[in-house]
């Protein structure tokens, strides 16, 4: 028991130090051009230009657990103030062309009406937002947090758990300090 206490307090203290080392340098996101699960042209960061974006990256449909996870949490937090958005952000590159309609068309099914106009599908610049991401494993969570300029302040990976949402809670919070 109380290793484990010890093991969360240092995965927190990491993701904490992690945030204030990026916090120090931005890193501008390259531009994501897709499209939303409504249909509308959606362009990153430009779209979330005044807000403080998250951007909830999956490269894989294993990563969809973890996406969703990080995602509801957030805006469980923040869903109610208008300073913060959320995007979901499916990678379907790799994706043949010939099933990416059936692919879409499936993951629309899964998300609620009101969340589609931000929900976006990429079909390119999956090396780019890799390298951003500093990207390890296929099957988690993306995780980039933008300051109203669209520049990245905050970034990690993994699949969902309280203490590590606790950073980015934090991270969120002091952007909307600034």
């Amino acid at each position: 028991m109380r290793d484990r206490s010890a093991l969360r307090f240092c995965r927190v203290a990491i993701l904490s130090v992690a945030a204030f080392a990026l916090s120090a340098r931005s890193e501008t996101l390259p531009r994501l051009e897709g499209a939303s699960l409504s249909g509308k042209q959606v362009v990153l960061p430009n779209d979330a230009h005044g807000k403080i974006a998250l951007l909830v990256i999956g490269f894989t449909k294993k990563s969809s657990h973890a996406t969703q996870a990080w995602g509801q949490r957030f805006k469980k937090d923040f869903g109610n103030d208008e300073r913060y958005v959320v995007y979901p952000v499916a990678v379907l590159e790799d994706v043949p062309g010939f099933i990416r309609g059936m692919v879409t068309s499936s993951i629309r099914r899964g998300v609620p009406p009101g969340e589609q106009d931000h929900f976006v599908i990429l079909f390119q610049g999956e090396a780019d937002l890799k390298r951003v991401v500093a990207f390890l494993i296929a099957d988690e969570a993306y995780l980039l947090l933008l300051d109203a300029k669209g520049e990245v302040q905050w970034h990690a990976h993994g699949l969902f758990g309280e203490q590590d949402y606790a950073a980015l809670h934090d991270a969120a919070k002091q952007l909307a300090l600034r």
